[in-house]
């Protein structure tokens, strides 16, 4: 049985309160990438990213990041990122939820290797059962779940649902 933790209208407000709290914090920045951990990462960084323009009237890039997340030291982690543009830049990493960290860990493994100036991460959900020392810098909700439900977070028309099971 599934319930619905947030819906479209709740998790709209959540990601706009996100691209606020980044646009806050990185307000004296002149370069902010963000980059989501592809799948629904990558659609929740794009989704920031219009957020971001909506508040500042600037563009931000967005990108993908490719991590296999069952198990991902049996694939390189990889971005469509140009390593030139992280010269000095905000990177802020977006995933849709955040379980143990270690899909977190190994992306910000990959992005440690370019000069960037500071990299933040971002959760639209964290269920707070780090095993790997990786605390999102921003959250859309915090949940206390057991390891043995499953947290959903899925793209529609209207925006994003999340729901438990």
């Amino acid at each position: 049985m599934s319930s619905q933790i947030l819906d479209q209208k709740k998790a709209n407000q959540k990601i706009r309160r996100i691209a606020l709290e980044i646009l806050e914090r990185n307000q004296n920045e002149p370069v902010i990438i963000v980059a989501g951990i592809v799948q629904t990462g990558y659609e929740l960084a794009l989704q920031i990213c219009e957020e971001l323009k909506h508040f500042s009237g600037k563009e931000y890039p967005c990108h993908a990041i490719q991590v296999f997340k069952p198990a991902p030291l049996e694939r390189p982690v990889s971005s469509n990122v140009d390593p030139s543009e992280l010269k000095s830049a905000v990177l802020v990493l977006v995933d849709d939820v955040q379980n143990s960290g270690k899909t977190i860990a190994h992306a910000l493994k990959y992005f440690l290797d370019f000069p960037v100036k500071a990299i933040q991460t971002c959760v639209l959900i964290d269920r707070r059962h780090n095993a790997y020392p990786v605390r999102a810098d921003y959250v859309g909700l915090s949940l206390s779940t057991t390891m043995h439900e499953h947290v959903s977070v899925e793209k529609g028309p209207e925006g994003f649902t999340v729901s438990l099971s």
